[in-house]
């Protein structure tokens, strides 16, 4: 068996189930594989990990392969997330870091030219959007798998993908509502005054 603990990769062998390893609170890749020739499942391996998410049994007894293997696709199903690993980050970050540095250069040059404070409110969002995309470490909060061992009393800690996803999400809609918000003020403004 192997795991992977923040980049480095600790391989256990001869490791069975009912051993007492201590596992570490956060593990980012999983590896295990059974081998057992000239039996009716002679291998099963399981590699998760940021990259790949891979399940494959072998042997010589086709029905019992593919019952195997179904009963563990189905057991780590319930554990899957929809998004996260590493390709899903990848094209997530460059999308968002274009949109932000886009609004970031429209908002800034919009402000410097006007000073109107719907333009500082964009370019607000902008850079905190930025900053999120660029400094938080996305590879512990969208991973291809993980796998925690215990989890922090303190809500801060243990809701901190949510509630950093939740932050990203109110800077992109607060770049449009930054700029229609002000515009709708004038324009009611406007229908009273006639």
């Amino acid at each position: 068996m192997k795991i992977g603990v923040r980049g480095h990769e600790i391989e256990i062998p001869h490791f069975s189930l009912a051993s007492s390893v201590a596992f570490p609170n956060e593990v980012f890749k999983f590896a295990y594989t059974y081998n057992q020739p000239d039996k009716p499942i002679s291998s099963v391996t399981i590699d998760l990990g940021d990259h790949s998410r891979r399940v494959s049994v072998t042997g010589e007894n086709a029905k019992q392969v593919k019952a195997t293997s179904n009963l563990i696709e189905k057991d780590l199903l319930r554990f899957s997330a929809t998004i996260g690993g590493a390709s899903f980050r990848r094209v997530a970050g460059v999308f968002l870091s274009v949109v932000f540095l886009t609004f970031l250069g429209l908002s800034g040059a919009w402000w410097w030219r006007t000073r109107i404070y719907s333009a500082l409110g964009m370019l607000i969002c902008s850079t905190v959007g930025l900053l999120l995309v660029l400094l938080l470490p996305w590879h512990r909060y969208l991973p291809g798998f993980a796998l925690y061992q215990s989890y922090s009393p303190f809500l801060l800690i243990r809701y901190a993908p949510q509630m950093f996803f939740l932050i990203l999400v109110a800077a992109l809609l607060g770049i449009p509502f930054s700029y229609f918000l002000p515009r709708l003020r004038t324009e009611r403004s406007r229908n009273y005054s006639l």
